[in-house]
């Protein structure tokens, strides 16, 4: 695969707001035009997109269900109404989507569960098709993310993603290279805030899993200034932290001038579009 060209677009506050039931498009010309501004110029009449979301404007969970379903269909209806007490909104508003992990030791299945309030994905939907865009891909941050480091690294069996870009902290338990643990929190650019985050989330599976304790730890993040940051991941983990190179430049035919895409950010959005190969 060849990376042919990049672009990002900056939305104002009173174009674009993360929420998780009401509107995030707040004004729907502006986000097209900027949509078609970044688009425009790269998609030489291709329409089809992979739409990357923010984590915060939805859910992932990991549950686990007794037996297989006879139907997609009815697997998602079977795992809304297990998970109907973390639904972001009334089941019949909800839009889910789940995969299979694995079939567990004590023979029920492991299942990754993705989920957004229907009318706040339809939003997205509809200003993308109204810019001359259809998302044929559509999946959260955090596992765009993991897509383009795991085809790329050998993470190992055991591993712990730290994720920080744009704001937001992702963090991803893998165990024999299965999810285990999964959370997203919006932090501000503070080491301080990322370490009390992280010991709060892992706290209450450090016992539960063993492979935790020997689980490599890598580090995506789009800080410039990120010796603080290792510091307190260190102390946090009690290891050391592999900081991810992401290596576009291998990718690319041709990169904008440096400076005005920072590499780190285009990792999601790659890992999104790989899927539509």
């Amino acid at each position: 695969m060849a990376l042919t060209g990049a672009k990002t677009a900056s939305l104002a506050d009173d174009v674009w707001a993360l929420s998780v039931r009401d509107a995030n498009i707040l004004d729907r010309p502006r986000f097209i035009a900027a949509v078609r501004a970044a688009l425009d110029s790269l998609s030489r009449g291709e329409d089809r997109i992979a739409l990357s979301l923010p984590d915060s404007i939805g859910r992932i969970l990991l549950t686990e269900v007794d037996s297989v379903f006879k139907s997609r269909e009815e697997g998602i209806e079977v795992v809304k109404w297990q998970l109907k007490k973390s639904l972001p909104a009334e089941a019949r508003d909800v839009q889910l989507d789940y995969q299979v992990l694995e079939k567990t030791e004590t023979g029920r299945y492991r299942l990754v569960v993705s989920m957004i309030v229907r009318t706040v994905l339809r939003q997205y939907e509809e200003a993308l098709a109204e810019a001359g865009y259809h998302p044929v891909v559509v999946d959260f941050h955090s596992l765009n993310l993991y897509n383009y480091y795991r085809s790329r690294l050998d993470l190992g069996e055991d591993f712990i993603l730290v994720g920080i870009d744009g704001g937001h902290l992702g963090l991803q338990f893998f165990q024999g290279k299965i999810p285990c643990f999964h959370r997203h929190k919006r932090v501000a650019a503070e080491p301080e805030e990322g370490f009390k985050e992280i010991n709060l989330s892992f706290a209450a599976i450090r016992e539960n899993y063993p492979g935790f304790h020997r689980a490599a730890v890598f580090l995506h993040c789009d800080w410039t200034e990120r010796g603080s940051l290792i510091e307190a991941l260190r102390a946090a983990f009690e290891r050391d932290v592999i900081v991810l190179d992401p290596k576009i430049e291998q990718l690319a035919v041709q990169l904008p001038p440096p400076g005005e895409v920072a590499s780190p950010s285009l990792v999601a959005a790659i890992g999104a579009a790989e899927r539509l190969m």
